[in-house]
């Protein structure tokens, strides 16, 4: 992994984490992991899609 992405996720991880607010806590992290699923779902489609091209 790219050290300024992982030092990017490790700051926002730390920022969510000083939340005080146990619910906006919740909806945040809710929210990262819905995003983060859809991200992988798409990278999943476009292997899936270079992989079924390199058929041809």
């Amino acid at each position: 992994m790219d050290l300024n992405f992982k030092i990017k996720i490790d700051q926002l991880i730390s920022e969510v984490s000083a939340l005080t607010d146990l619910t906006t806590k919740i909806a945040v992290l809710n929210y990262i992991q819905q995003e983060s699923g859809f991200l992988l779902w798409q990278l999943e489609d476009e292997q899936r899609i270079d992989e079924d091209s390199r058929d041809y």
